[in-house]
C-alpha cells in the first residue's frame, strides 16, 4: 500500500521509544495497540511511522496495511454493491484471511450503521480469535468508543491491544498559528 504523500516523510524514529520497544517484540506478546488521543495528536503520522519501521526492517512482522477506517468501511461497501460477477475482489473478506500487522485509523469517526457495527466486529472478532497484532488509533478514549461501537467489539479490542494516550495540542493548529506570526 502506498503511503499518502503528506505522511511520505514519516520515519521510525519519530515513533515514541515505549513504542518502538513494544514493536520489537510483537511476535512474542501478540499484542497490539490502541492509540487515542485528540484531533491532531499525531496519531496518523505514527502509524505511518511505524510502517516506515516495517520497511527499514525495524519493525520484526511480514507485512503492514495502513486504512484509513472510514475509508476501508466504503471500499468493502462498494465491493459488496458490484453487480459485475467478473470482479470478485472483496476487501472484508481479504482482511479476514490477512494475517500481517493490520493498522486501522481513526476508529469511531464512521457514520455509524448495522452493517458497519456488523462488519467491523466481524473483523475484529477474526483478529482477536486468531491473536493477530492490531493497531487502532482513534479520537476516542475506550470508554467513549465502546458507547459508539459496542461492548463486544471494543472488549475485544482491549484484550488485544497495550492502550497508549497521545497527549498535546492540535499539531495542525500550532503549525497554523507559527505560520500565521511568521508572515
Amino acid at each position: 500500500m502506498k503511503t499518502p504523500q503528506r505522511f511520505e516523510t514519516a520515519k521510525w524514529e519519530d515513533v515514541p521509544k515505549d513504542i518502538q520497544t513494544h514493536f520489537v517484540t510483537i511476535r512474542e506478546h501478540r499484542k497490539g495497540l490502541y492509540i487515542h488521543g485528540g484531533v491532531g495528536t499525531g496519531k496518523t503520522h505514527l502509524l505511518y511511522a511505524i510502517k516506515k519501521g516495517h520497511e527499514e526492517k525495524e519493525v520484526p512482522v511480514a507485512t503492514v496495511r495502513v486504512y484509513n477506517c472510514t475509508e476501508m468501511l466504503r471500499q468493502m461497501r462498494d465491493d459488496f454493491n458490484k453487480n459485475d460477477k467478473f470482479d470478485t475482489y472483496d476487501l472484508l473478506e481479504d482482511l479476514l484471511s490477512y494475517r500481517g500487522l493490520l493498522m486501522i485509523d481513526d476508529i469511531g469517526s464512521e457514520k455509524l450503521s448495522d452493517w458497519v457495527l456488523e462488519t467491523f466486529y466481524l473483523l475484529v472478532n477474526k483478529r482477536y480469535e486468531e491473536n493477530i497484532p492490531t493497531i487502532f488509533t482513534s479520537n476516542l478514549k475506550i470508554g467513549e468508543l465502546a458507547d459508539r461501537i459496542g461492548d463486544r467489539t471494543v472488549s475485544r479490542i482491549v484484550e488485544l491491544c497495550k492502550i497508549v494516550s497521545l497527549d498535546g495540542e492540535d499539531k495542525r493548529i500550532l503549525k497554523h498559528k507559527t505560520e500565521k506570526r511568521k508572515s
